[in-house]
Formats: structure tokens, sequence, C-alpha cells
């Protein structure tokens, strides 16, 4: 009521021009309350609602008397029918008409659908009905006109007013009209500031204006005096918008009101539901209290708050000063701490000194010749271990290009090089062309010729030294397809790194026995002649590695004649097939319905033969029981493969089947696309589990082998947490011994099956968390990086996923078909359920199987490594004994060494195969399909059998219940399949012509498809030998490669693409020499052409001096000049490179083997250890030697006394000299005593700083203090009685925070007065050493300590942080004109040092916010508990009527401001009044609004 009285002020000045004037008429209300108040007697007035209702029963008496005239007996008048009633009564049949009904929710009723019912409503209701009444309560035209002048002005008046504030509710109740004034009254101001928005049914128009009131504004309508008085409302209220936004400020936070969305909403919440929490508003005792506390505590922090704040100030200016006083003092001790030591030094040095003089036979006189010894000591081994240190530099430098170069050779250096240089050098023209017409005409035509002969030959060189590059970089090739293969071990044990480490050694501790030491290591390693038990260990594996590579190579050649046997290749079947499908089409197409019958009879018969096979099939696999990992074929086939062959033929049949339009199935039986989608997913597990078999053959293996070999670091370090994950996760039991318990426990024991369960579930989560990628720094990135390990097993997991989750559709599948009892007597149906080893038909049975088999998973990850690393050792010259390499019952550990020297004997050597490297994989395959999988695809073929050949017309039920006269009675599906094919024989359906020619076509493509099936199989199998036997050559290579110390070389190639060692660095030298001598011919033309290009330059530069037309000539010839040189040095950079790549590797497998470099490098290392020894024996002879004392005496005295050592004159001049030190040194310690009393007496008065501060303090604090615990009790109260109370931002933690601030204040203070007063004493000093940490922290926690008190006032209290930060209190400003001031940002709080979060401070806030509406978000407890929301991020109590009013606050601004529709643009008044018209009148939104708004008056 104060906001239309302050709306009526503004209205005064025009009032005083127009007539009617403007007025917003209101009444009285006066609370007296929370629950009660007086509102003021409207009178005169009429609710628009009671003219309708009159209408409403003249209508229904009219209709009585009608009906009375054509019944003799007398009708009774029939009720009137309520809004609601009315509206559902036409709502409901035309939802009906559109196929809805009324229990759909009504957000998804359609808008035309609502639209034309508020169109029937409007035309079955007068639209003159308040038009006629103010017409009827009119004397004369003349009142009459100014009747309905003033209802035009108050309705725009009251309209604008209600559209800035939000006002709805607007129904035909809440609307009055004064009949003989024409004003319009609005009552029930309860849903304000747009809370009809948020009601169940929204309110989506600015203010009522329907058709009714819209009549009653005369002829004009809209569009005249109300349209205008519209507009000036609106004008005027924007010129006074300050006025209206200060007082929002109380009416916003108005703390007797809850003008939250879900708040009461007195008759709109009834009606429209958005109330119901009355019973939650009344307030208990506590919260009374606690509303209480909490505004008495607001109240004593508004008093204090300037001197607070002030106090706050003079703490955090303070603190540093005493932590500069502090450093400063703490500096001083340490310098007299150092003084003191540095006299006592200078003081024995002295008494050493009057020794001498007093003791004729003194150590001192000796000194001098002890002291030359000595020197020369030291001059010999500083010359050691500068020669040592040269040659670690060498070492060192050697390593790192040992690095850069496999570094190159594994980049794609080597292709790019390759690819620089495949094409001719293209130099351009020669330098020369530019002049040549100016050295013609200058008579030096012999300068031209020179230039030709040199070009020619340097693009003759130049392309000759291409070539050379080509044949390194092929011989670079050669040498990296194997080299890249060594393992980790190959730099570590290479003759340069060991010697690194040796010298390393030497230099740390230089002994002869350390030297000795090197000797026989050297002899271990690098002997001419090693142990024969490693000579006999080496030989033997690599006559089992040729080995391998023969038999791969047979079976290579094997499968070739195979294929070629088949004398056709897969594209010509392909294409075969393909025609095959076409004729198929054709068929289909020219036969219609009994073509496609007849041939879907022919398909399900061959569908029956085949599910007979694969019954077949998997009862033979079932019979092999453990040994189905080795069950093979006739022809050699895995046993997978041909199962996979067998599905993939019926999902082909399949296939050609569902083209075949069939007869309408009975909706009660499984639809024939469902039964065949059942034989699709059980395809899609067979494709899996070939995939994890191929892929892994293909992918995993190879890579995996590869980082295994050469010591892939990051993935040692995942499978080392994979070990420790299952040691830790399984409870003592292995993966094989976990699993076999899950399986025992099966229906027996319940908590030990759930025991175990936990168990392996928890390990799957972790293994899960330990193959996630993770970013490598630890900051979080968008996509983290993976190491190569994680990538490697992250891949090899995800194919084992993949099975699982097509496992697991495949059963959701099965168990979703709705099977007739009677299907389950097929003969086929019960045959493959027999073979089924685990049955599925309840989850928890599947998911502890599939538990099971994540155990296995792992084993098999793990399994398949250790024997990945077992041969990687062999490779390397180790290997594991023969019982740790395959795992009888459970895991093995992997952490055993992965390389170490052969000890003993030969004998338990195993070389592992890679048939033996993939049989985990075939374990787990063959374990799969036994357990999991048999009988489900034979299942589901008979299932689609069944349901086809109800679609083909055929009582599948009816024919097996003629037959069932026993329980164990089985029906052949042959025989059913047989007559359906009769059945439609003699039905006429099908024709015999059209089935033979369906079995044609149908034969035709089955041999087709195997032949397909046939081929693609031999092809991959023959590109994996092919792969296998690549493999295992370089395999065999490396390993003699890498022993050929032992070995001797080979010089016969494993293969044609892998050249024999010797050979290719023999190559590599030729060539190498070859690109030198090519390189120093090109120097030197280089050098010439260089020498005539100067020439020429200089001949242009002084005839352009005097002729300028050769200025461009000359430019030419530079540019020219200049390309063709910068085309010659990428070219010089290629062959440097190639040329560091070859150099590198000669030298590195040159110190590799025992080759005559090798030697020569021993031979010079060997001279500088015998120097260390000599050096060692040098300094073994003497006897005496100069002490510590003695030598920190001569470096002293050496340069100011230049007598002989020990003389008197030199005693007495080092006496002198040392008296005047030490002289020197008291002065200065005199000096820091007197700054250390200084700076005592500065801690001193800061110290008394302080406690004057705090006293201030606690003064200040000593008003509030029993409120803030008056609040923490409360709160504890509040988690007693079972209240969700935040501890983070609440007064508790805030009284712990205080605590530790005041106990670190005692601290500073204590320990500062007591080291300040005890000089010299060093725990003293020693306490004080940790006070500047004390201090930072205390800075933090004070911060946190005032802030954190106002924080828990009232918004209104802390107005703006400016205003708090100065002593003297500015003025309050206008609640407006505080929202255009910038808000100021405190500085944000750190952690305190025991790690407790510091409270939330204010931040600073946007323009378009009012300051008083600075969220706290460290409250301790909200008035209402029960009703506060809480963040969901951090569980704090979030002050939801603060965020809702600042958003009242907003919108009311843009409104006033004419930025509500569009923020970016400032509308015009009249574009503002046309568009809430607009709205208002809309009947889209007016169709939306509740029916109890009766938009239809």
């Amino acid at each position: 009521m104060q906001f239309l009285s302050i709306v009526n002020t503004m209205f005064t000045k025009i009032n005083q021009q127009e007539q009617p004037r403007f007025h917003a008429r209101h009444y009285s209300v006066t609370p007296l309350g929370t629950r009660s108040g007086l509102i003021q007697w409207v009178d005169g007035a009429t609710p628009l609602f009671g003219l309708y209702k009159r209408w409403q029963q003249r209508e229904a008496v009219l209709q009585a008397q009608k009906a009375q005239d054509s019944f003799p007996q007398p009708q009774p008048v029939p009720p009137v029918p309520r809004p609601s009633e009315l509206y559902y009564s036409r709502i409901g049949p035309a939802l009906k008409a559109v196929g809805m009904s009324l229990d759909v929710s009504r957000r998804d009723w359609p808008l035309s659908v609502m639209k034309d019912v508020l169109k029937e409503l409007m035309e079955a209701t007068p639209s003159n009905l308040l038009a006629k009444e103010l017409w009827c309560s009119c004397i004369t035209p003349s009142e009459w006109w100014r009747v309905t002048q003033s209802y035009a002005r108050s309705t725009a008046v009251m309209s604008m007013v209600g559209y800035i504030i939000g006002l709805g509710d607007r129904h035909l109740d809440n609307v009055l009209i004064d009949m003989t004034t024409g004003e319009v009254v609005h009552i029930d101001y309860n849903v304000c500031f747009e809370k009809g928005k948020s009601l169940r049914v929204p309110e989506k128009v600015p203010f009522r204006m329907t058709h009714n009131i819209e009549s009653a504004l005369g002829a004009t309508g809209v569009e005249g005096i109300f349209r205008l008085s519209c507009e000036q409302v609106v004008q005027i209220m924007r010129r006074g918008r300050e006025t209206l936004l200060t007082l929002l400020e109380a009416f916003v936070y108005d703390p007797l009101v809850d003008w939250t969305a879900g708040g009461e909403v007195g008759f709109a919440g009834a009606v429209y539901g958005g109330g119901g929490q009355q019973a939650d508003s009344k307030k208990s005792k506590r919260e009374m209290e606690r509303d209480i506390t909490r505004s008495l505590f607001s109240s004593r922090v508004a008093e204090i708050k300037v001197n607070w704040f002030k106090n706050r100030d003079e703490t955090l200016a303070v603190l540093p000063q005493v932590e500069e006083a502090v450093d400063e003092y703490l500096v001083l001790q340490d310098l007299l701490c150092q003084g003191e030591k540095l006299q006592a030094k200078l003081q024995e040095e002295m008494d050493f000194l009057e020794g001498a003089e007093n003791h004729p036979d003194h150590v001192i006189l000796t000194l001098e010749q002890r002291y030359s010894e000595h020197t020369q000591l030291q001059s010999q081994q500083r010359t050691v271990q500068e020669a040592i240190q040269a040659k670690l530099a060498d070492l060192e430098q050697w390593i790192s290009q040992y690095h850069a170069a496999f570094s190159s050779l594994e980049a794609t250096q080597l292709a790019s090089l390759l690819q620089d240089i495949s094409s001719p050098i293209d130099l351009g023209p020669p330098s020369y062309v530019p002049a040549t017409a100016f050295l013609q005409n200058a008579g030096q035509a012999h300068l031209i010729s020179q230039c030709e002969s040199l070009e020619a030959e340097l693009s003759s060189l130049l392309q000759q030294r291409r070539a050379a590059l080509r044949s390194c970089l092929e011989q670079l090739h050669s040498y990296a397809t194997v080299a890249l293969l060594y393992p980790r071990a190959t730099l570590l044990f290479h003759r340069v790194h060991q010697w690194k480490a040796w010298l390393e050694e030497l230099l740390r501790d230089m002994t002869v026995d350390h030297c000795q030491h090197i000797y026989r290591r050297y002899e271990v390693l690098f002997a001419p002649q090693p142990p024969p038990a490693s000579s006999q260990f080496l030989s033997s594996v690599e006559l089992t590695l040729q080995h391998q590579v023969a038999e791969i190579n047979e079976r290579m050649m094997h499968q070739a004649e195979r294929l070629k046997a088949e004398g056709t290749t897969v594209a010509a079947c392909e294409d075969q097939l393909q025609e095959i499908e076409n004729c198929i089409a054709v068929f289909l197409q020219e036969n219609g319905e009994p073509g496609s019958l007849s041939l879907a009879a022919v398909i399900t018969s061959a569908l029956c033969t085949l599910c007979r096979r694969n019954l077949v099939m998997e009862g033979a696999a079932a019979s092999a029981g453990e040994q189905l990992v080795d069950l093979t074929s006739r022809d050699g086939a895995w046993f997978l493969e041909e199962l996979c062959s067998m599905l993939g033929n019926v999902c082909g049949l399949a296939t050609l089947l569902q083209r075949c339009p069939l007869l309408p199935h009975d909706l009660e039986l499984p639809a024939p696309s469902d039964t065949t989608q059942a034989i699709y997913l059980a395809n899609a597990v067979y494709t899996c589990l070939q995939e994890l078999n191929t892929n892994f053959r293909q992918i995993i293996f190879p890579e995996a082998l590869r980082c295994m070999i050469k010591g892939e670091p990051t993935l040692e370090s995942m499978l080392a947490e994979l070990e420790q994950l299952v040691e830790q996760s399984s409870d003592g039991l292995s993966l094989q011994g976990l699993a076999d318990s899950l399986q025992a426990s099966t229906g027996l024991d319940h908590d030990g099956q759930s025991h175990f369960l936990h168990i392996t579930r928890m390990l799957r989560a972790q293994y899960s968390e330990l193959i996630q990628p993770h970013s490598m720094d630890g900051q979080g990135q968008e996509t983290p990086k993976m190491s190569a390990g994680q990538m490697l097993l992250v891949a090899f997991d995800g194919m084992f996923t993949q099975l699982e989750a097509a496992f697991g559709q495949l059963t959701e599948k099965l168990s979703s078909l709705e099977v007739p009892l009677s299907w389950r007597k097929v003969d086929v149906l019960r045959e493959a359920r027999a073979t089924q080893l685990n049955f599925f038909d309840s989850p928890n049975q599947r998911q502890l199987l599939e538990e099971v088999f994540f155990l296995k998973r792992l084993q098999t990850i793990r399994d398949f490594f250790l024997l990945c690393s077992s041969f990687a050792q062999t490779l390397s010259g180790t290997c594991l004994p023969a019982e740790d390499l395959i795992p009888t019952n459970g895991p093995v550990g992997l952490g055993k060494p992965l390389y170490r020297r052969p000890s003993g004997t030969g004998s338990g050597v195993a070389v592992i195969s890679e048939e033996q490297m993939i049989r985990p994989i075939k374990a787990f395959t063959a374990e799969f399909v036994r357990q999991m999988l048999m009988g489900l695809p034979s299942q589901a073929i008979g299932l689609a059998l069944c349901s086809t050949l109800s679609a083909l017309g055929l009582d599948v039920v009816a024919q097996v219940e003629a037959k069932d006269f026993g329980a164990e009675i089985k029906v052949s599906l042959d025989e059913l399949c047989k007559k359906a094919v009769e059945q439609s024989l003699a039905s006429g359906r099908v024709s015999q012509l059209l089935l033979n020619r369906s079995t044609v076509l149908a034969s035709s493509y089955d041999t087709a498809w195997k032949k397909v099936d046939l081929l693609r199989r031999l092809d991959i199998n023959l590109e994996a030998a092919k792969a296998s036997l690549q493999r295992s050559q370089l395999h065999t290579a490396m390993f003699q490669w890498q022993h050929e110390d032992v070995l001797g070389p080979n010089n016969q190639p494993l293969s044609v693409s892998i050249a024999p060692r010797p050979v290719i660095l023999s190559n590599m030298k030729k060539k190498l020499y070859r690109l030198s001598q090519d390189e120093g011919a090109i120097v030197a033309i280089q050098e010439k052409l260089v020498s005539l290009e100067a020439s020429i330059e200089q001949r242009l530069k002084w005839a352009g001096g005097a002729n300028p037309a050769l200025a461009p000539v000359l430019q030419d010839f530079e540019m020219t000049i200049r390309d063709r040189r910068a085309m010659v040095a990428r070219d010089n950079q290629r062959t440097s490179q190639v040329t560091f790549l070859c150099s590198t590797i000669l030298n590195f497998e040159g110190l590799r083997t025992r080759s005559p470099e090798a030697l020569s490098m021993d031979t010079a290392l060997f001279e500088l250890l015998k120097r260390c020894q000599q050096t060692c024996s040098y300094a073994s002879q003497f006897s005496s030697t100069v002490s510590p004392l003695e030598l920190q005496l001569l470096h002293r005295l050496g340069p100011v006394v230049d007598l002989p050592i020990g003389s008197p004159d030199w005693l007495s001049g080092a006496q002198r000299q040392l008296e005047e030190e030490l002289s020197i040194e008291r002065r200065k310690q005199e000096e820091r005593e007197q700054q250390l009393e200084a700076c005592g007496e500065t801690l001193q008065m800061l110290v008394d700083s302080i406690k004057t501060i705090l006293s201030n303090h606690n003064r200040q604090l000593a008003d509030v203090k029993h409120l803030l615990r008056a609040m923490a009790k409360d709160e504890e109260a509040a988690l007693a009685d079972g209240e969700e109370v935040a501890y983070e931002g609440s007064v508790r933690h805030y009284l712990l925070e205080y605590k530790a601030w005041q106990d670190n204040i005692q601290l500073v203070l204590f320990t500062v007065v007591q080291a300040s007063g005890q000089h010299r004493n060093q725990e003293q000093l020693d306490l004080l050493e940790d006070i500047p940490a004390t201090l930072k922290e205390l800075h933090t926690q004070s911060q946190s300590v005032y802030n954190g008190l106002v924080g828990f006032a009232s918004p209104l209290v802390t107005v703006r942080e400016a205003e708090c930060s100065s002593p003297v209190s500015s003025a309050q400003t206008s609640f407006a004109a505080a929202v255009r001031c910038s808000g100021v940002k405190t500085q944000s709080d750190s952690m305190s040092q025991n790690a407790r979060k510091a409270l939330p401070r204010n931040l600073g806030t946007p323009t378009d916010t009012p300051p008083s509406t600075l969220v706290m978000n460290s409250k301790g407890l909200n008035p209402s508990p029960k009703r506060a929301v809480r963040d969901p991020k951090t569980g704090r109590a979030v002050q939801e009527r603060n965020s809702y009013a600042v958003s009242v606050w907003k919108r009311v601004k843009a409104k006033l401001e004419g930025r509500d529709i569009d923020p970016n643009r400032r509308m015009s008044v009249t574009e503002q009044v046309d568009f809430v018209i607009k709205e208002a009148t809309n009947m889209d939104n007016l169709a939306q609004l509740y029916e109890g708004w009766t938009a239809w008056v």
C-alpha cells in the first residue's frame, strides 16, 4: 500500500492538468502479529465475479422457464456451474477428440485445443457484462462518459503498476469495480513480485485484459485513453524509479513476509497448487529464540563495526612489523654465533703458535716439509681426478648421443629424411645468370665459363652425395629393424655405460682396492671367453629360436598351399555370392508371396540341418571338457573357427530369410524378428571371441611383446601395481582360488558367497581405477594423457569388456522372449538346454558368473604378461626357472627382476613360443564357451525356427500337444519342418516348382557363402603366419646381434629383409667413408665458387656506382646466391644428421662387442686406472699428514707472511696478523650486540602495541561473545535433535578458528618476550625461528576472524566493505544510488597452518545487485532450519530469501528502465506499453491460464 501511495504522490503534478485524475485506489492494512492483522473495508465496490455469477443465474432461470413451457410439471432451476466445471466440461471432450485424456499432465495439453475451448467459452459469454453494468449505474450520458473515462484511466494505472511489481492472481474475485466512480480496486497482493510465474499453472499475462474489461473501455478499446494513460503512467514511474527502488529495499527484506516462490499464496495457493507450507510456517520456541539472538547479535555488530574493522587494520599492520623485527633479530643472533666461532678458531690458532715458541721440538717446525708433500699429493690426485672427469664427460656425451640416435631411429625422422632426398636436387638457375650480360659486356666471359664448370661439378657431387645419403639411410633402416628391439639391458650393460658407472664410483672412493674391484668386474662382464654355462645357454636358446622360425615357416607354407589349392580369390567368390543374391531378389520380386513362402520353407529346412550340426559340434566341445582349448577339426582349424563359421552361416541364411515376407504371426508367440535377433546376438558373442583372439594376435601381442623386450618402464610399473592390487584385495586367496570359491558357493553358502562377491567387486572397482587415464602432471585436463603401458592394458581389457557386453545382450534377449512351454519340448531346444553347463534364468547367477570370469580375465592378463616377461628375459640372456613359467593354481608374481645374469648350468632353459604365449587367451576363450556360451546359440536357432514355422502357417503348439503323452516326450524339429512344407503345398500357398527353384537358389547361396568364408579364414591365417614368421626372425636376429661375442658373427641372413649385422655395419662404414669424401670435395668446390661469386659481386658493385641501372642486376645476383646457398645448407644439414646417426651407431656397435675400437678404449681406461693406483700407492707412502688446524692456519696466513714456515720471524708475523684479525672481529661483535639490544627493544615495543590492540579487541568482543556462544549452543541443540547443520561456515567452526588464532597470538607474544630477554638461550632461539611462519598464518587468520564475525550478522549490517574499512563512517547512501557503485572485493583468505578452512567472506558484487544482498555463506543456522535450502556441493545453508529478493529487485529495475525484454536495449515507453498490452491480450497466453482465472469473462 505504501508503494501505491508513493505512486499516487508522483501523479500530483499531472493530476493538476488531466481529468479524470490518475489514482491507484488502495486500502489500509495493519499487521497485529505473524498470523493476524486488520484490513480496511472497501466500500461501494463489486467483484467482477459477482457480475458474472448473476449473469449465470439469469441464464439458468431463463433456461428453466423455457423448459417449464415445454413440460406441464414445474422444473427446478439448475445449479450454476463453477468455472472449473464449465471449463472441464469442454476441455475433456476436446482432449478426447485428439486421443488424450484428462489424466495427461496439463503441460502436455495441445495449445490449439486449449485455444479452441477458450474461444468457445468466450463466444458463450457476453463481452458487454461490465459495460452494461456501468451503463445501467449512470443516470445521464455525461455521467456515463465520466465513469467510463475514470474506469479506463484507473484500469490503466492499476495495469501498469501491477505489471511493474509483478502482481498476479488477478481472478474475478480480486478485481473490484466502484460503479459510482468507475474506479478499479485490486485486492489480495500476496502473489506479488511475479510469483504467479512459479505457480503450478503459471500466469503468463502481465495484467488482466479480458474481452469484458476491454469492452467496458468504450468504442476505442485499448487504443484510446487506455493506451495513452498507460504510456503516461510508465513515463512517470520511470522518472521516479530511484524513489521506487529505494522503497522496494524495505519491501523485499521485510522479515514478516516470505517472498519466495513456494510460500503462502492465499487463494492462489489453494486454487493453483502453490501453497501447502502453512503448517511449516509456525515457529517453535527455539526458532523464535534463535531469531532474537541473531537480531541482537546483528545490532551489536552494527554498533562495533567501525571500531572492529579499525582494530583489524591495526592488527594486520603490526603483524608484518613484528615479523620483520623477528627476522632481523634472528639474523643478528646468527651473526653473533658465527663471530663467536671465528673468534674461537683465531684463539685456537694463536694458542698453537704460542706453543711453538715454548717448545723447540714443536710439530710446526716440520710443517713446511709436510705441507710440500701434501701439496704434491693433492696435485697428483687433482690431475687424476681431472682426467677421470674429462673421460666421464666423453662417456656421458656418447651416452647422450646413443639416446638421441635411437630416438631418431624410433621416430619418423628416417622416413622424412628419405622422402627429402628421394628426388634429384634442384639448385635452380646458376648464380652467374643474372650477371651474364654485364660480364660479357665487361669482357669477363672467362668468369662465366669458370662458373659453369664449377656449377656442373658441384651439381654432380651433390647428386652423388644424395645417392650416398640414400644408401646410408637404407642401411640405417635395416639396422633399426632389429636394433629397436634391443632390451633396456643392452644399454645398461654397454661398455660405455659400465665404464661411466665405474669411474663415478672411483671418484667417490679412490683406493687401490676399489681399482682392483673394477678390474675384476671388467673380467666378469667383458671377458674374452665367457663361462661355459653361459655359452651353452645362449647356444641352446639360439638353436631353439631357429627351430621356431623353421616351424612357423613350415606352417606358413602349408597355409599358402591350402589357399592356392582353392584356385580362386575372395573377390571372385564375393562377386559370385552377390550375383546369387541378385537372382534371389529377382525370384522374390517375380513370384510374390508364393515365392517368398517357398524360399522361406527351403531356408527353414536348411537352418534345421545347420542347427543339428551345431548341436553336434557343441556336444563335441562339451565332451572335451577342460581339453577344449586343444580341440581342432580334421583340417587343423581350432574349434572356435568352426563354431564361428557355423553361426556365421546361420546368420547369412537368417538374413536371407528376413527378405521373405511371411504370414501374419500370432501375437501371443515370439515374433520371427525377435528370435532372429537372438541369433544375431549369439553370432555377435562369437564374433567378439574371434576378435578377442584375432586382435590380440595382430595388435596386443606384438605391442606387449615389444614393450616387454624393450623394458617399457610404464608397463612394468602398471604390472607391478596390478600385482600389488591383487595381493592386497584378494584376501589371501589367489585369483584362481577366489574364482573356485565363488563357483563352489553357488546356491549353498550365501554368507560365503556374499563375502567372495564383495572381494571380487572391490577388486573390479580398484582395477577400473587403475586403468583409468589420469593427468600426467597432477592437474585436471579435459583429455588426460595415458602412458604406453596404460594404453596397452586399456586396449587389452577393452576386448574383454566388449565380450562381456555382447554376452549380456544375448542373455537379456533370450530371457525376455516369452517362449510357450510346448516349444520347450522340441528336441533341438531340449538338447541345447541339456548341453548348458550354467543357466542364466536368475540375474544373481549371471552376475556371479560375470564376476568369476572377471577374475579369469585378470588371471589371463597376468599369465600372458608373465610368459612375455620370461620370453624377454630369455632374449636378453636370462631365463626364469621352468617351474615358474606356467601357474598351476593362482597368480605368479611379476616382481622378479627382468634382467639377471645367468648362473649355474643351463638346465631348465625354456624358450617360450608364440603359441605358448597366446595360450592363456585361448584357454580363456575355451572356458568362456564351455561355461557360458554352450547351448545358447542352438537355443536361439531353435526358437527362430519355431517362430518361423508358425509364420509359415504351422501351429507348432498344436503339433507338440498332439504328441504330448509323457514328460520326456520330444518332438522332432525336422518333422515339424517337413509338416510345414507339406501343409504349404497342400494349402496351395506354394508349388513344387517354386520349391525346387528355391532349393537351387538357397543351395547355391549356401555353397557360395561357405566358399567366401573359407577363403577369408585362409587369408587371415596366412597373414597371421607371415606376421609371426617376421617377428620370430626379428627376435632371432636381435638375439644373435646382442650376443655376437659369444655366438660369433652370423653372415647368413635369416630372411631377405634382415641382413646380417656385420654386413650392415660394413656397408654403413663404407657409405659413411664415401660420404665424407664427397663432403670434402663439395667444400673445396664451394670455396672456389664463393671466390668467383665474390669477384663478380665486387665488379657489379664497382660498376653500379657509376651506372645505377645495374642495381637490379646486383639484387638479382645476390638473391640467386642466397637461394642456392640456402638449398645447399639444407642439404648439408641432412648430411650432418645422417652422418651423426651412422657414426653414433657404428660407435655404439663397435664398443658393444669385443672389437678393436672397444679394446682400444679399454686400454686407455686401464691406463687411467693404473694412474689411480699409482696415486693411491704414492699417498700410502706418507706417514705424516698436515692437520686441519695447520691447513686452516696456512690458508689464513699464506699470502701475508712470505717467510720460511716455522721460523721466528714467521711465527711473530703470524701472531701479529692473528691478533689484528681477532681485534677486528671483537669490535664487530660489540656492534652486533648493540644492534641486537636495539632490536630487542623494538620487539618489546611491538609486543606492547599488540597487547594494547588485544585489549581493545577483547573490549569490543565482550558485547557479542556471549551471543556467539548462545548461537553455538543452539547449533549443538539442533544437531542433537537430528537437524542437518553444516559444520563448515558454522558458529562452532568460527569459535574453533578463533581459539586457534588466540593460541597463536599468545604463542608469539610469549616466545618473543622470552627470546628477546635471553639473548644466549639456544632453546628460546630455536622456538623463535618458528615464529615468522606463525606470524604469516596469523595474518591470514586475523582476516578470517575479523571478517567472519561480521559475516554472521544479517546482510543489512554489512552494507559495504568500503564503509567498514574506514574508521569514520560515511553517510548512508540510498539503495538505488548504492547499486550504481562498483562493489569492492575483499582479499581472499588462505588456509591456516592446521588446514582449517577459513570462513568465506563477502565478495564484491556486480553493479546490478543491491549492496545489502551480499550473500553470506558462513551463517551458523538459518532462522528456520526445517525449510533451509542447502548448496548440493558445499552443504552450506543458502539464504533463499535474499537470493530471491535480488532477482525481484533486478526485475523491477529492468522494467523501470525498459530493459526487461532485451537487457541490451532500452525500449521507449510506447514500445514497452505496446508489448505488455499485446502480451495481456494474447490468446495463447490467455488459453494457458488456470480455469479459476476465468479468462473468458
